[in-house]
């Protein structure tokens, strides 16, 4: 499932992006409500997390909003220390859940799973792929789809790359890369993930010419980013 994440806090918004995905999830993202909506005009969502301040707007203004564009989304609103007049009203607001801040992992991935399964699959027929920046991501098959072709790549492939674009322009950590793709497993040699990181670039085109950037962050890890079509162009 494709979930979106608002939260300012960018040390938490790691720690749930991390549990969400560990949870065979994939997450978005979103330090503002504003950005999350834009991005809901035009890809498909079957979960919405929320800070009870969404960055501009308190979640009780955003939940109407995000249903307006996506009708029956699902929303879990976080908050810290929440008293019970501020639980009350994010659930009058159509909050489907609350939880407390800082989230504990199992209880919120139990919550979500739950609250998705409550849900049911309501994705539109053409919306029944991952679609971030381009790239529509088949989870059953392992297979992403861009520029009219599909590229078939391996479950660690798959993983690894959808864990990238979950994180666009974010850097990713080796020690994030190992928990996901390879379950934390102590064994994996660095070479290997630098490998699996080039199919990934390979398969998928990410070249600064073609609008994406793949780049090794020296003794960290790896960034993805969207490079602007404008800035290709001058480039050339």
């Amino acid at each position: 499932m494709r979930i979106a994440l608002i939260e300012p806090d960018l040390r938490h918004a790691e720690l749930i992006g991390r549990l969400i995905f560990a949870g065979g999830h994939a997450c978005q993202h979103f330090t503002v409500s504003r950005a999350f909506l834009d991005r809901a005009a035009e890809e498909f969502f079957d979960l919405l997390i929320t800070e009870n301040w969404a960055g501009d707007h308190c979640a009780e203004d955003v939940i109407p909003h995000a249903r307006a564009i996506l009708p029956n989304l699902p929303v879990i609103v976080l908050m810290t220390q929440p008293r019970e007049s501020q639980v009350v009203a994010a659930l009058h607001a159509g909050a489907d859940d609350c939880l407390s801040k800082p989230v504990r992992g199992p209880e919120m991935l139990a919550r979500v799973n739950a609250l998705l399964r409550r849900a049911g699959l309501r994705r539109p027929p053409n919306r029944r792929r991952d679609v971030i920046g381009g790239y529509a991501f088949d989870a059953a098959h392992c297979a992403v789809t861009f520029r009219g072709q599909t590229a078939e790549l391996t479950p660690k492939e798959f993983r690894l790359a959808l864990l990238l674009f979950s994180n666009l322009s974010r850097p990713v950590s080796r020690a994030q890369i190992l928990e996901t793709v390879w379950s934390r497993r102590r064994d994996v040699k660095s070479r290997t993930v630098d490998t699996h990181a080039s199919r990934v670039r390979s398969k998928l085109q990410l070249r600064p010419e073609l609008g994406y950037s793949l780049t090794p962050l020296y003794g960290y890890g790896y960034q993805l980013d969207a490079i602007p079509l404008e800035a290709v162009v001058e480039a050339g």
